[in-house]
């Protein structure tokens, strides 16, 4: 209960650090607040000029992050969830809104699917005008870079600050260079410090070590499986890759951040987070590539979408390539895959579909092309 309570704190405190942050930006008399982004088709833009503000919180529990912008100026007004914003990055990026030069914005990052944090952004707080007549505004940038400061001395672990490589190449992006210089002190300063020292990272602190994810010794052994791929299939591309081609699981850090690598790092491979799977399902079902017979494929699965056309959750699957000679199943394949099952059943993130449990039961059926072919139109 304690913990609980501790969460709730914890969240009520972020979200009231965002609310301020949105509050500073809201007193400075030239910004845009967009909602979107060109990636995804759209975007809108409010002009406060100087008359935002952020209503009090009015709902409670999981809702307890939700504001509205209103413009006093104007009846058009905003919705943003503080709940889900998990860090402001402070980004200067080119802009097509400046003829690709750059941009000045404060982004706020989105929890993505599962609550994962991640790079995805909805709203983005930014300079309206940091150019006078084509040249860089250095009032207006230095302000922007002030708000970096102090937000950043505020939560150092919900703030940092970004300068894309292809924006620090130009002609603005050397200008803003010595105006970080000036800024931080640092007269020879190169990108890295002087970004160190307006936004500093904090120590984390020392946690237990994390845990590793359950899937591994099953994902481990699915790997050995013989005449089987690992299939990455996302909207409108397919990844296969030959198990026996690969050398199977090897645990990947950067920065910090740690991936599971599958294959050889001289060699073809993969990284994939395989703390994003949360069940393992055992399947078996007709498919055309097998000519209407049963192919057996072993899902990891996500909490939301992946991206996959065919199974909305399928992370990543690993898929037996030739149970059958003729219509004769090849027990020495398909066996493996049932003992698989059958070894790590017990766990509560392994799941079995009924068609795959019956086939356990019953023994391994041939192939009848006829027959499955309605079954694959039953599936469709």
């Amino acid at each position: 209960m304690n913990d609980a309570r501790d969460a709730d704190h914890g969240l009520l405190e972020q979200c009231g650090f965002f609310h301020g942050a949105m509050e500073d930006w809201l007193r400075e008399p030239d910004i845009t607040v967009a909602c979107g982004r060109w990636s995804e088709g759209a975007i809108s833009e409010l002009i406060p000029l100087g008359h935002g503000r952020l209503l009090p919180p009015i709902y409670e529990g999981c809702f307890a992050g939700v504001r509205e912008l209103r413009l006093d100026n104007a009846p058009h007004h905003l919705h943003i969830d503080f709940g889900r914003v998990h860090r402001i990055r402070y980004v200067v990026a080119p802009s097509v809104c400046f003829e690709f030069k750059p941009s000045f914005e404060a982004r706020l990052l989105v929890l993505g699917p599962g609550g994962t944090p991640g790079d995805h952004w909805v709203v983005s707080l930014m300079l309206s005008c940091p150019y006078d007549r084509g040249a860089l505004n250095f009032l207006q940038v230095q302000r922007y870079l002030d708000l970096a400061r102090r937000h950043a001395q505020q939560r150092p672990d919900l703030v940092e600050f970004e300068v894309e490589p292809a924006a620090r190449a130009t002609t603005e992006g050397l200008q803003l260079l010595q105006l970080l210089r000036t800024s931080t002190g640092l007269s020879e300063g190169q990108w890295p410090e002087l970004i160190a020292a307006l936004c500093p990272v904090p120590v984390p602190a020392q946690t237990a070590p994390a845990l590793e994810p359950p899937c591994i010794p099953l994902l481990q052994k699915a790997l050995q499986l013989r005449d089987a791929s690992l299939v990455i299939y996302r909207e409108r591309t397919l990844i296969e890759f030959k198990t026996e081609k690969l050398d199977g699981l090897h645990r990947y850090v950067e920065q910090g951040y740690v991936s599971w690598q599958i294959g050889a790092f001289d060699d073809h491979h993969c990284h994939l987070s395989l703390d994003t799977v949360v069940r393992v399902l055992f399947s078996a079902e007709p498919v055309s590539c097998q000519g209407g017979g049963i192919n057996y494929t072993i899902w990891f699965l996500s909490p939301g979408a992946s991206g996959n056309p065919y199974r909305r959750d399928g992370y990543f699957s690993i898929t037996l390539n030739r149970p059958y000679t003729g219509n004769q199943p090849r027990l020495e394949v398909i066996g493996p895959v049932l003992d698989l099952y059958r070894e790590f059943r017990a766990a509560a993130w392994v799941q079995a579909e009924p068609l795959f449990l019956e086939i356990l039961a019953s023994g391994v059926p041939p192939r009848h092309p006829a027959t499955d072919a309605h079954k694959i139109e039953t599936f469709a």
